[in-house]
């Protein structure tokens, strides 16, 4: 049954954004020891970059080689992530871990509907109340300080931020799904660092002040730490997942990171969970349920359909042939489903 292949391609996507929930806490705890958020962000590209190109060495394909529309396309593409990745930092320097987490899960939104509209659809029903619910509850997560009218010019600059962030992220989680499947996830990867990796250098040697190249010990530590663990091992995860399952189905599993966050946060930065919170965690946790398992629930129900259908066929010695209505009804049901070829084969 389907949902049996997709469990792999679930779990991926689900580890890969438990990964990035962590790189705001990493973050901040980079800033704390005096680095700036340039300083951060330039480091932390000059750490990863090689490691990406070490994992296209170690997991590529040779039969899924980049050609140059690949390269020029990749490096283009990226440049949608260097922007999310550079509002994203700004947000976490300005509203910390837990709610700029929450401003940039956020993107699914935008995910859903660019994925809609490239297929020339509207989102299904499963898309739409999984979706419904999931934002709901980054609605109670996000409520507490907003409605309490305590946000600062400060504060509304990183939620701009964050919601530059989520588009961009969006854009460029879309643009790049088909790169990903010619070339593989390691690679596309790799060639998107590339183009992020350029931009910084160009950075480096034109903008950046004296500020951005201190770099002390534990703040050194804490990026090599958010390398590996919250960007290279996720990005991999993340894009075999996309590859496997499609990128409007993968952003609605990635709604799990800012439950993720909230607690990181709360357990190594001290940032409060308030109950509103809880109740909003709670909720992702359930969109995310009926999100895994309403295509295994749905592929019960068919199968099971068809056996009934067969045992009455070999009762009464007829062929049964399904009606408008049934055809209707299954035409329905296979609109629901988003991404069925979530198989993995692809």
């Amino acid at each position: 049954m389907t949902h049996r292949t997709s469990d792999p391609a679930f779990l991926m996507v689900l580890f890969a954004n438990v990964g990035f929930a962590f790189k705001g806490v990493f973050a901040k705890l980079a800033f704390a020891t005096g680095m700036t958020v340039a300083g951060v962000l330039m480091l932390r590209i000059a750490i990863a970059l090689p490691l990406f190109w070490l994992a296209v060495r170690l997991l590529g394909h040779r039969d899924q080689q980049a050609s140059g529309i690949d390269w020029r396309d990749g490096l283009l593409i990226g440049t949608f992530f260097t922007l999310a990745t550079v509002t994203d930092f700004m947000a976490i320097d300005r509203l910390g871990a837990g709610l700029s987490r929450m401003l940039l899960f956020t993107y699914p939104l935008l995910v859903q509907a660019l994925t809609a509209w490239r297929e020339r659809r509207l989102p299904t029903r499963l898309e739409l109340t999984v979706f419904a619910v999931c934002y709901a509850g980054l609605v109670l997560l996000f409520a507490p300080k907003g409605f309490a009218g305590h946000l600062e010019t400060r504060e509304w600059i990183g939620i701009a931020c964050g919601f530059t962030a989520a588009a961009s992220y969006a854009l460029f989680l879309v643009l790049g799904q088909g790169i990903a499947t010619r070339v593989g996830s390691a690679r596309f990867a790799a060639i998107m660092n590339t183009s992020t990796f350029l931009v910084f250098l160009l950075y480096a040697l034109i903008g950046a002040s004296p500020q951005d190249f201190q770099v002390p010990a534990t703040g050194l530590g804490w990026i090599v730490i958010m390398v590996v663990a919250a960007t290279v091992l996720p990005f991999l995860l993340l894009f075999e997942g996309i590859r496997r399952t499609g990128a409007g189905k993968a952003s609605l599993i990635a709604l799990s990171g800012p439950a993720v966050t909230l607690i990181a946060a709360r357990i190594l930065l001290g940032e409060q969970i308030l109950p509103i919170q809880t109740l909003g965690f709670l909720l992702i946790l359930g969109g995310m349920a009926a999100l895994q398992c309403g295509d295994s629930i749905r592929s019960d129900w068919t199968a099971w359909g068809h056996r009934i259908s067969r045992f009455s066929s070999a009762i009464t010695g007829t062929t049964s042939r399904p009606t408008a209505a049934a055809t209707s009804r299954s035409d329905h049901w296979s609109g629901a489903l988003p991404n069925s070829d979530w198989s993995g084969g692809r």
